[in-house]
Parts: C-alpha cells; structure tokens; sequence
C-alpha cells in the first residue's frame, strides 16, 4: 500500500464536508494509481511550474531577507529555474 492509498483510506473516514470528501477521494484514487513516470508526465504539464516557482521565490526571500545572498544572486537564482522549467523534462532532472 503506497502513501497516496494511506491518504485515501484516512479521507474517506474524515470528519471533513462531503465536497472536500469527494474532491480528496478523487486526486487520490488517481494518485494512489500512478507510478514514477506518471508523476514526472504531470510535473512536465506545467500545472505545478506556479506553485514550484512560489516557493523558490519564496526560499529566496529568505535568503535575501538573512543576508545568506544578495539581490542580484536571487534573480539569477529565479532565472535559473525558470530556464530549467522550459529547458528540461522531469524525468532528467531526477
């Protein structure tokens, strides 16, 4: 049983509203179905490209904020995986 079937038993008891019930029974049935190649295909969709560069923004105001980096290294750092977002498949960058 993988972690995504974990999670899908765990929501189908949760004391949460039918509609979450159903929206989290449903991403994890087809998650608890995919394999590692399926998840590289739906990194490559850019559906997560959003929430990725979020969160390197995100990990890069900190450094800035902790002086760790200046402000010219965290655009280059943003840069670098935009470019990488457009310039590479999932599967090659693990």
């Amino acid at each position: 049983m993988n972690g995504f079937k974990i999670m899908l038993d765990a929501y189908k008891k949760a004391d949460i509203s039918e509609e979450e019930r159903r929206r989290y029974i449903r991403i994890y049935e087809f998650l608890s179905e995919c394999d590692d190649h399926d998840f590289c295909y739906l990194f490559d969709s850019t559906a997560f490209n959003e929430i990725c560069m979020s969160y390197v923004r995100k990990a890069v105001a900190r450094l800035v904020d902790n002086e760790v980096i200046d402000e010219e290294q965290a655009r280059s750092v943003r840069n670098e995986v935009s470019a990488l977002f457009s310039d590479m498949r999932a599967e090659e960058v693990l």
